[in-house]
């Protein structure tokens, strides 16, 4: 059966659900955040640090070796690991924040339901974009188990040998590649040490896919929210009954309460998408010297790994620049609609409310990166190209 409006709690279901796998609950109903439910995402987080410094004492030590492959690939998890922690803390800290705009979405469409004019169309964006972040969260987590993958065929291999060998294993494999302060000898050590990186891994994809999931769904929900504001101030404007002008006085407050609401998802997102764009741009350097230095080497299963992780670093910077840059559209396409509207005939109030809210469309909203610039299609090419001009002086650095 197909819908006839739009219910926000089916379409946001998928992001509260991965919202609350790392203890952030959320409703778009009622408030429930406390800092109880923050401590999750805080251990993991802790969990991460830790993390860290395993990892910067073993890229010390892949320097001393001169292993410049091996270097890419500390340094490339290194990264990864920092941008997922970040995201993880600016998302709780920020968390009563979007819960707010959650809020704010559940009124605007129990009040605001499209006509059967454009019904369709919104459903329709509505769906994609929600198929588009089944199918971003899909990809993520297969990467997760794509890369405990060696250890799992080098541990099933062993078990195979394990009679020629003794019964011993080799436990110096790990999922991730850190160096730890001690021996892994035993192996219940070992079996807890995986279970921690594992554990590790998982959260940070949570992390990973509940901001960039979360802000495709509410930059798409406004923007179709500010489909239905254009329908709506066409069909009053053309109406021209006798409470026209008060309707339309609604619709101007109305058009303030969707930029409140832009602003607040600006306040959320903006460090997100910060050190989002910064870290993957280094990533992106990383995974090249990598995917270069292991092609040279013929350790094509690690190339494989390289490639991956530069297409979905790539692909992250796109899914922020995307739905950043429909926002932006949409804000603007409000004043070119209502500028085309025969106002110039209306009486001089219709007329200044009409001008009220093209002075104000003029200037278009933009999700920027902490401020100091704005995401969008132009800015993903020159985040490229920026990464590129910086792989290439280090290759020729390299050189020297």
């Amino acid at each position: 059966m197909k819908m006839t409006s739009i219910n926000p709690e089916d379409y946001f279901g998928l992001n509260i659900k991965l919202m609350s796998l790392c203890g952030l609950r959320c409703s778009m109903t009622k408030t429930i955040g406390t800092f109880i439910n923050k401590v999750p995402t805080f251990l993991a987080n802790l969990v991460g640090i830790i993390y860290l410094v395993f990892e910067a004492t073993f890229v010390i030590e892949a320097v001393r070796l001169r292993d410049v492959a091996l270097i890419s690939q500390i340094l490339s998890q290194l990264v990864s690991n920092i941008q997922c922690i970040t995201k993880g803390f600016l998302f709780a800290v920020s968390i009563e924040k979007m819960q707010s705009i959650l809020h704010e979405i559940r009124f605007l469409w129990q009040r605001y339901q499209p006509d059967e004019e454009i019904q369709e169309s919104i459903l329709d964006n509505a769906d994609r974009t929600l198929n588009f972040c089944k199918y971003y969260v899909t990809a993520n987590f297969s990467c997760v188990l794509a890369y405990a993958l060696p250890l799992v065929l080098n541990l099933f291999m062993q078990y195979q040998a394990r009679e020629s060998t003794n019964h011993t294993y080799d436990l110096s494999q790990m999922i991730l590649l850190v160096k730890y302060p001690f021996e892994v000898t035993k192996v219940s050590r070992f079996i807890i040490l995986v279970l921690l990186e594992e554990y590790l891994l998982v959260m940070n994809v949570i992390f990973w896919v509940s901001s960039d999931t979360l802000f495709a769904q509410t930059t798409t929900h406004i923007c179709l929210q500010f489909k239905v504001l254009k329908q709506d101030i066409e069909k009053t404007f053309n109406y021209g009954g006798p409470n026209s002008k008060e309707i339309l006085l609604k619709l101007v407050h109305r058009h303030r309460e969707l930029l409140r609401i832009c602003m607040l998802l600006e306040d959320v997102f903006s460090p997100i998408i910060f050190f989002t764009v910064f870290l993957s741009s280094v990533n992106m350097c990383v995974n090249v010297i990598g995917t270069r230095e292991t092609i040279s080497n013929q350790t094509y299963f690690n190339t494989g790994i390289y490639a991956t992780i530069l297409t979905m670093t790539i692909f992250q910077i796109f899914f922020f620049c995307i739905f950043a840059e429909k926002i932006s559209e949409e804000t603007t396409s409000l004043a070119d609609m209502v500028y085309n509207l025969n106002w110039t005939a209306k009486d001089n109030q219709l007329g200044f409310y009409i001008y009220f809210i093209i002075v104000r469309a003029q200037r278009p909203f933009y999700c920027t990166a902490y401020g100091f610039f704005p995401i969008g299609h132009q800015r993903l090419t020159s985040i490229i190209r920026a990464s590129f001009s910086y792989y290439m002086m280090l290759q020729t650095t390299d050189k020297k």
